[in-house]
């Protein structure tokens, strides 16, 4: 009768590191969409460069505030470069990106943490999406590959 407990832990145990591996491929993927979406835009009237987008993303409590220039600079960034460029692409939601921000701030805080990381979990998703219609449009303006090729 015991063993069912080692079977309950271990299904457990296994779904618990599918989902840190899940969680790691994810930040990663999101730091390689961060980069070409910076290295993309790279004009001269940009806030800041691709890697100082993403590494300063690493430096612990810097990257609270690094968060804010990182994904709302990019949310102004590719707004105003598709205006430059006359590039039709689909505006990115700067208010979006702020409040991805805040959320993610807030997800320090315990019990609210909870709720704020969902909200800011949501939210990433379309952000993200909104960053890769963007890039991909100003990719296909440039005659580069087109949106299901970079799907």
């Amino acid at each position: 009768m015991w063993w069912w407990i080692l079977v309950a832990v271990g299904v457990v145990t296994l779904l618990i590191f599918i989902g840190f591996f899940a969680l790691i491929a994810a930040y990663v993927l999101g730091f390689i969409l961060l980069y070409k979406s910076w290295n993309q835009i790279q004009d001269g009237y940009q806030k800041t460069t691709p890697g100082k987008a993403v590494g300063f993303m690493f430096i612990p409590f810097f990257n609270i505030y690094w968060q804010f220039v990182c994904l709302l600079g990019l949310s102004q960034n590719l707004n105003a470069y598709t205006k430059r460029h006359n590039v039709p692409a689909p505006p990115v939601s700067e208010s979006l990106a702020m409040t991805f921000c805040i959320l993610n701030i807030c997800s320090i805080v315990p019990y609210l943490g909870l709720l704020a990381s969902l909200g800011a979990f949501v939210i990433a998703f379309i952000m993200f999406n909104q960053f890769k219609n963007a890039s991909a449009a100003i990719a296909q303006h440039m005659g580069g590959p087109s949106q299901g090729q970079m799907a």
